[in-house]
C-alpha cells in the first residue's frame, strides 16, 4: 500500500475549505492546494496542483466512512473497467496529515479523460435524463441533444450511431445496474469520434445506492429510456447484460480481487485510528459483499427475462 503524506495548516482547512501544503510519496514531493470533500470524522479529500506529476491535476482520496468494507466504491471501477467502460483509476492509500497517522484511504484518479474532450454531466442518474441535454455549446453536442429530443425512433435508430457508441453506453448503464452505486460521469469522445460515458470523481461527492424500482434502468424521460423504446437496441442491451452477468458480474470473477484488497486492508487496519475492527469483521464484510453479488444477480436476472 503507498504512503501518502500532506502537510498543511489544519487550522486554515477547517476556516476556508481549502489549505495550501505539501504532498510527499515515495515518487515525488509537490505543492498543493487541498480541498475538504465533506465534513466526515475522517474527512475525504481533493488534492489539485499545476505541475503534477505522470501529467495528472487531480487525486482524490475517499475515507469511504459510509462503507465498512472500504472496498464498494473500488470494486464497481474495477467492474467497468473489466466489460470495457474507462473508468478512474483506484487503489489504496494510507495517509499521513503532519507527520500523524489518518489512516487507509481509497486513491482515485481520473486518468482515462487525461487527454480527451468531455461533456460534463451535472447529474448522477446513470439513465442520463433528457433534461441535462440543454444548452450545449459545441455544434456536436447540439446536434446529438437535438436528435434525441426531436426525432422520431425510426430516424433516431438510422443517426444515432453517428453520434453516440451504443454498445459503450449500454455497457455503463450495465455496470450502473450491477454494482448499484451513484457515480457522477461525463460523455467523453472516442478514438472513432463518437461520444460515450465514462464515471468520474469530482469535488462533490455522489450520493450513496441506486434506488431498485427500476433495476435494469430503463424506464423514466432518459436516454436509455429512449434509447430501448427502439427494438433492437433493446435486444441488444438485453445481450449485453446477459453476457456481463454470467461472465463478469460474478463470485467467480470478482472474488480474487475482494481477497487482494481484503488482505491489503488488514495490514495496515491496526494503523487506522478510526478503524476499530478485527480482521474477522472483514472478513464478514467480504462475505456481505459477495453475498450482495449473488443477490443481485439474481434479481437483475428475473428482471432480465422479463425485459
Amino acid at each position: 500500500m503507498e504512503s501518502v503524506h500532506l502537510f498543511f495548516h489544519r487550522h486554515q482547512l477547517k476556516k476556508k475549505g481549502t489549505a495550501k501544503g505539501l504532498l510527499v510519496t515515495d515518487l515525488s514531493v509537490s505543492p498543493i492546494l487541498l480541498t475538504q470533500r465533506d465534513r466526515a470524522e475522517k474527512t475525504s479529500y481533493e488534492i489539485s496542483w499545476e505541475k503534477a506529476p505522470l501529467g495528472e491535476s487531480t487525486l482524490f482520496l475517499n475515507a469511504e466512512q459510509g462503507d465498512p468494507s472500504l472496498m464498494r466504491r473500488r470494486l464497481a471501477y474495477c467492474l467497468f473497467g473489466e466489460i470495457g467502460v474507462p473508468a478512474p483509476a483506484a487503489s489504496y492509500s494510507f495517509l499521513t496529515i503532519n507527520g500523524q497517522p489518518e489512516g487507509i484511504y481509497l486513491n482515485i484518479k481520473n486518468h482515462q479523460l487525461a487527454d480527451k474532450k468531455a461533456y460534463r454531466v451535472k447529474t448522477a442518474d446513470p439513465r442520463v435524463p433528457l433534461s441535462v441535454f440543454k444548452d450545449e455549446p459545441s455544434a456536436f453536442s447540439h446536434e446529438f441533444f437535438t436528435l434525441i429530443r426531436t426525432a422520431e425512433d425510426a430516424e433516431l435508430a438510422e443517426r444515432i450511431k453517428m453520434y453516440l457508441d451504443i454498445k459503450l453506453f449500454f455497457l455503463w448503464l450495465i455496470g450502473s445496474a450491477c454494482t448499484r452505486q451513484c457515480f457522477y460521469y461525463t460523455f467523453c469522445l472516442n478514438e472513432s469520434g463518437r461520444l460515450h460515458v465514462s464515471p468520474i470523481e469530482t469535488r462533490s461527492l455522489a450520493a450513496h445506492g441506486i434506488a431498485d424500482e427500476d433495476p435494469l434502468l430503463t424506464k423514466g424521460r432518459t436516454l436509455a429510456s429512449r434509447l430501448l423504446s427502439i427494438p433492437a437496441f433493446r435486444s441488444q442491451y438485453h445481450t449485453l447484460m446477459k453476457n456481463v452477468l454470467d461472465r463478469s458480474f460474478t463470485i467467480e470473477r470478482l472474488s480474487p480481487f475482494i481477497s487482494e484488497w481484503q488482505l491489503d486492508i488488514c495490514q495496515k487496519a491496526d494503523d487506522d485510528p478510526f478503524i476499530k475492527k478485527s480482521p474477522f469483521q472483514f472478513e464478514k464484510e467480504q462475505t456481505n459483499i459477495l453475498r450482495e453479488i449473488e443477490e443481485r444477480q439474481d434479481l437483475l436476472q428475473a428482471h432480465l427475462a422479463r425485459l
